[in-house]
């Protein structure tokens, strides 16, 4: 394959990650007004000592000797505590940072252009198909699309029985032909008491 003809490929997979995953610009944004805060305070804490004036909060001195104190008996609990939350929210960051934050969305495969489509959308299609293959009137089909699965439960009228098997094959060979990705696994239930048309 010529490098002009696979340069469109990877274009359109960065495209369809990029609508299909969160963006880490929010956290890194928040990350970063906090560090330049922290940093701002003590470079004010360092220039009002230097200039020998009373600290806003305390002197970087008189923290950095309290910090062996902070450690004595009576606070150990508070540190250990401190600790603790600041561990968790540093495993918190690292799992932001590593695992891929997937939104409610799936692409259409296709290598020339980037097609993406909400999930409510999709379910929104499962629903009308099932309900147009069994001939129901609307809002006797709810379908829940996750990221790898759906679930369609359909309410048949009372004396229409329907079959399961025969819904979740349907169902399976229309959603297949959509080469959706990451593909989507369909489960169809029938509920076992119907409703009555009006």
């Amino acid at each position: 394959m010529s490098k002009k003809a696979s340069q469109p490929r990877l274009y359109v997979s960065y495209l369809v990650r990029r609508e299909t995953h969160s963006s880490r610009a929010l956290i890194s944004v928040i990350l970063a007004l906090l560090l330049i805060a922290g940093m701002g305070y003590l470079a004010t804490e360092g220039v009002l000592s230097a200039l020998g004036r009373p600290p806003l909060l305390a002197a970087p001195q008189d923290l950095w000797e309290q910090a062996p104190i902070a450690l004595q008996e009576k606070s150990r609990p508070l540190v250990i505590i401190v600790g603790v939350v600041l561990g968790l929210f540093g495993l918190g960051l690292l799992g932001k940072a590593i695992l891929p934050g997937s939104l409610s969305k799936h692409a259409l495969k296709d290598e020339r252009a980037a097609y993406v489509v909400d999930d409510s959308v999709i379910a929104s299609g499962i629903s009308r198909l099932l309900r147009e293959e069994a001939g129901l009137p609307q809002g006797t089909v709810s379908t829940a699309v996750s990221k790898r699965r759906a679930l369609s439960t359909i309410t048949p009228s009372t004396g229409r029985p329907l079959d399961q098997g025969q819904m979740t094959q349907f169902t399976k060979d229309e959603v297949a032909s959509w080469q959706l990705q990451p593909r989507l696994k369909t489960t169809v239930k029938v509920a076992p008491e119907g409703r009555l048309e009006k």
